[in-house]
């Protein structure tokens, strides 16, 4: 890693989709809304790994989960670990939810409050669409 760079946690949330398997929730990034993304962050005092996924995912894609298995891979130049991620609710009223106080407090250490930094995109993809998404991200 790089001096001052911190490692960061992320998950690759996914759903079951009928009899014909799965598929993963991706967001657009802040810096470039034509890029898609899987949730990460870094780590804050007092959390472990799983527990900053959970945090982030719910955060960035408005949704809840269980944590499942560690995924291996490497990455381009940057420190990351992604964790699969079950998603088992949505956060009701997403955009009106990420534009109130409620947001502020329960996510305080949250570098921006702005609103509009905020809101991202979310798209369901299968996983054949992710896979080349990330491809041209370099997440494989």
């Amino acid at each position: 890693m790089g001096l001052g760079e911190q490692l960061k946690y992320g998950s690759v949330p996914y759903r079951w989709v009928g009899n014909t398997g799965f598929e993963v929730l991706m967001i657009s990034s802040r810096k470039d809304p034509s890029r898609w993304i899987f949730p990460k962050g870094t780590i804050e005092p007092d959390e472990g790994p799983q527990q900053v996924v959970l945090r982030e995912t719910e955060e960035e894609a408005g949704v809840t989960g269980s944590v499942q298995e560690r995924l291996h891979y490497e990455t381009v130049g940057k420190q990351q670990t992604m964790f699969l991620l079950q998603v088992h609710s949505h956060v009701e009223n997403w955009l009106e939810v990420t534009n109130s106080h409620q947001f502020d407090a329960k996510y305080p250490n949250l570098i921006s409050s702005s609103a509009q930094e905020r809101e991202r995109s979310r798209r369901w993809m299968s996983v054949e669409e992710a896979f080349l998404v990330a491809k041209q991200m370099r997440y494989v």
